[in-house]
């Protein structure tokens, strides 16, 4: 039973002292020529929570407006712009103030860090390519048919 114990012991200690949280240099010298370039990291599993909460409260206040994906920009950059040691630059109260920066740049941040992350993309294109095929083959079927 105590090897049990130990070998339990021995993995929950390599997950959690595991420097998991994968990390890319991104450079924004065109823009932020003081700045040169930025970390950008994977999100922790509790980071990622606070994200997908701001996602749901954004979705349920805009849901009257017609609006997808509005302030996403700002807020994905400031959960995963990290410094040389894996801290976030930004609180999530910054995301605000960062979204309001140059657009090209927090493109190319933004896009890394969905590219770490897996956010958006992949999915909304798959769900937008379904859709069309399915309008297409809707209509091409009813004529085919007859």
């Amino acid at each position: 039973m105590s090897s049990n114990k130990s070998k339990q012991s021995s993995i929950k200690d390599a997950i959690l002292e595991a420097d998991d949280l994968q990390k890319v240099e991104v450079d924004v010298s065109k823009w932020w020529s003081s700045v040169g370039s930025v970390y950008v990291s994977e999100m922790s599993a509790d980071a990622r929570d606070e994200f997908e909460q701001y996602l749901a409260e954004v979705s349920r206040q805009q849901r009257d407006q017609n609006k997808q994906y509005a302030h996403i920009r700002g807020p994905l950059c400031a959960m995963c712009i990290v410094d040389a040691d894996g801290e976030r630059a930004f609180e999530f109260e910054d995301m605000e103030k960062l979204g309001k920066k140059n657009a090209r740049a927090l493109d190319r941040i933004f896009e890394e860090a969905n590219k770490l992350n897996k956010v958006f993309g992949q999915e909304r294109e798959d769900v937008e390519k379904n859709s069309e095929t399915a309008t297409e083959e809707s209509s091409g079927g009813e004529s085919q048919s007859a």
